[in-house]
């Protein structure tokens, strides 16, 4: 499972900085959810996305969780005690608690829109291991519960500059050691030094093999939400 540790002092940074449009994320997430559901994000991170979801409504009953500590602390500070947030990781998870939505920004993984079709790339690169990990959210999901998964353009190389002089730069190359993935490496430099650097992988599923995956999971889609920005599935 991929971890952002390396990387975290200017994970806020990167992510705020239009990375994601976390007013519209959430806003489209508004037009699904009720304030009377139990919803959690999966792969909270540090809890940008939970925040803008208070900000519209504060009395969303929501959860997060995340399998890096120190993303964790982070969004506790953010957040406080307005909503329980715990360490958790999604291939073994067991979480007593039942919901009635789950939410993936990206946090196990998330779908690609490549123009043509819609790969899912997720954290984890062992097939077994990526089927357990839905199993496990859809064992935390009442029957006929939600899994919201966001759509994100195609990843690509490019530079971004960021306040205090900060350069981010990510660069995305198919991984050499593992099939059907690719590496990511994000990189901070401040005057001509790298302060932060990480290569992640991440594993791709196209076509027949998604809905393979889900479908062993217990899942079954719904469709798209009206904004276009979550793939909706239902647990069986």
């Amino acid at each position: 499972m991929n971890e952002y540790t390396a990387i975290v002092d200017y994970y806020d940074l990167l992510m705020t900085s239009g990375y994601y449009q976390y007013e519209k994320i959430a806003q489209a997430i508004a037009s699904i959810i009720s304030t009377e559901q139990k919803v959690i994000e999966i792969g909270v991170g540090t809890g940008l996305l939970l925040e803008k979801l208070l900000d519209i409504d504060p009395n969303y009953n929501l959860a997060g969780m995340d399998h890096t500590s120190e993303m964790i602390d982070i969004a506790k500070k953010r957040l406080g005690d307005r909503l329980n947030l715990f360490v958790e990781d999604i291939a073994s998870m067991s979480i007593s608690e039942e919901f009635d939505v789950a939410i993936s920004n990206g946090g196990i993984g998330a779908f690609v829109d490549t123009g043509n079709n819609y790969d899912l790339y997720t954290h984890l690169t062992d097939d077994a291991i990526n089927l357990q990990a839905m199993k496990n959210i859809a064992n935390c999901l009442n029957k006929g519960g939600l899994f919201l998964i966001n759509i994100q353009g195609v990843h690509d190389n490019y530079d971004k500059h960021l306040p205090d002089g900060i350069v981010y730069s990510q660069e995305i190359v198919e991984s050499k050691t593992n099939k059907n993935c690719i590496e990511k490496s994000f990189y901070f430099r401040q005057n001509g030094k790298t302060v932060a650097q990480q290569t992640l992988t991440y594993r791709f599923f196209q076509g027949e093999a998604i809905q393979e995956l889900f479908n062993q999971a217990g899942f079954q889609l719904k469709g798209k939400d009206a904004s276009g920005n979550f793939f909706i599935y239902s647990k069986k």
